[in-house]
């Protein structure tokens, strides 16, 4: 008998990968451009300073290198940055002409999901999509951005030397809280979530309710390795799409279908052939195997 197909994944938050990749889009595009003007449809989105004092501050400036930190996107300026938390359902979108940008009229309507528009001195356009409108934009001073409270508290990024297994075991070694509920702590790492945490633990052979202070040395030093190896494979897709996540350039992540527990419960496990079974786990829904994951 065919086992049941997932039910649709709703409520997908872009991850470490599919920021990493807008980034990559974005340095290949930005770097050098200068704003004529900043346009906020839905000022609730921004949430410092003002967005009549964000649209003023953003005219003018000339964009440098974008960098990331987990989730987190900061578009350097050449005075300032820009925080990007793109959300649920955020899309930044790179347009050659401003004409042909998502948030211009097109056949006579403008799109209603584009909400802050970036119109560039040489005709080009920074567009940001979102559909729920949970992401959150703010026009930081260089000084501010170095202190600001979106990076207290923030653990090492998995893709950087600062993520270290020392670090790591101690982290795992002071909790007794299940192992996914650590990963998914951005102030354990940052940059995990829903998608790369049940891939990490299918992959390790651990459950995802494993507490984590009674890990062993080796199940831990696996879970370190596994962590990065995961978020590059993803990354060199260029993340995963369900339905909103897009990169800088409009195009769908290709690591759906490399996936092999999340979102599959119900499905025969790839590695073993036994139905994938279903858990929730710090309120997130968790895809594991009962026989690969002990």
């Amino acid at each position: 008998m065919t086992s049941p197909k997932a039910p649709p994944i709703m409520g997908f938050m872009p991850e470490l990968p599919e920021v990493e990749t807008i980034r990559r889009g974005l340095e290949r595009h930005l770097p050098g451009r200068r704003i004529r003007r900043a346009e906020v449809r839905a000022p609730q989105l921004v949430t410092h300073p003002d967005w009549e004092s964000f649209v003023i501050g953003l005219a003018g400036r000339t964009f440098g290198k974008p960098r990331r930190v987990g989730k987190i996107l900061f578009l350097d300026l050449d005075s300032g940055t820009l925080l990007v938390h793109l959300g649920m359902t955020g899309q930044l979108l790179f347009q050659d002409s401003a004409q042909t940008a998502p948030g211009n009229a097109v056949g006579g309507e403008q799109d209603p999901h584009a909400h802050i528009l970036l119109h560039h001195v040489d005709g080009t356009c920074l567009c940001y999509r979102d559909i729920r409108k949970f992401g959150k934009w703010r026009l930081y001073t260089t000084r501010e951005a170095l202190t600001c409270p979106e990076l207290a508290g923030l653990g090492p990024d998995p893709l950087t030397p600062d993520f270290a297994l020392e670090g790591f075991a101690s982290a795992l070694k002071r909790t007794t809280r299940h192992i996914k509920a650590v990963l998914l702590d951005q102030s354990v790492v940052a940059g995990m979530g829903n998608i790369y945490v049940d891939e990490t633990l299918h992959r390790c052979g651990l459950r995802p309710t494993r507490r984590a202070n009674k890990l062993s040395a080796r199940d831990v030093r696996r879970l370190f390795e596994a962590i990065p190896d995961v978020l590059k494979e993803a990354l060199e897709r260029g993340g995963t799409t369900f339905s909103d996540y897009r990169d800088a350039e409009g195009n769908r992540g290709q690591n759906g279908p490399a996936l092999r527990v999340y979102g599959r419960y119900g499905q025969p496990c790839l590695e073993c052939g036994q139905e994938l079974r279903r858990t929730t786990v710090a309120g997130r829904t968790s895809s594991w195997c009962a026989k690969c994951q002990k």
